[in-house]
């Protein structure tokens, strides 16, 4: 996939644009870099990718040794509704790689996130609740 978004990486804005925000998220989780990938949440976010809800430090370190080893998203909004601040996106992912032993893995689901325009104009992700399989409690 080819990648057509420049992003300000010291404060990254994942946009009301849902095309856009799609490419941003891909390219920022793509990279492996969980702390950067963690710029994209808001401070009071909360994360449901670990499988229990996360939030600030522990999101933080989540994100940081879950990219660690490189997995590869692949992810299309299904839908996205944006009204006033608050946007609601609908996302079919993909994720390949390895897992901290280096074992083979694949997960696939769905994901229901909402974002919010901070102050300053930037759209952050408030809430992820991805839905794998494996991953997450029902």
């Amino acid at each position: 996939m080819s990648f057509t978004v420049d992003i300000d990486f010291d404060k990254p804005d994942l946009t009301a644009d849902t095309d856009t925000q799609n490419e941003i998220f891909l390219q920022v989780f793509n990279s492996g870099d969980g702390e950067l990938f963690d710029k994209l949440y808001r401070a009071d976010s909360i994360s449901n990718f670990s499988g229990q809800p996360l939030t600030g430090a522990a999101r933080l370190a989540f994100f940081k040794e879950f990219l660690a080893t490189k997995p590869k998203l692949q992810a299309e909004v299904t839908h996205a509704w944006v009204a006033g601040d608050a946007a609601l996106i609908g996302v079919r992912f993909t994720i390949d790689g390895t897992d901290q032993d280096g074992k083979p893995m694949h997960l696939e689901g769905t994901c229901t996130d909402v974002l919010r325009r901070g102050a300053d104009g930037r759209w952050l992700m408030a809430v992820d609740r991805p839905v794998a399989g494996s991953l997450l409690p029902e």
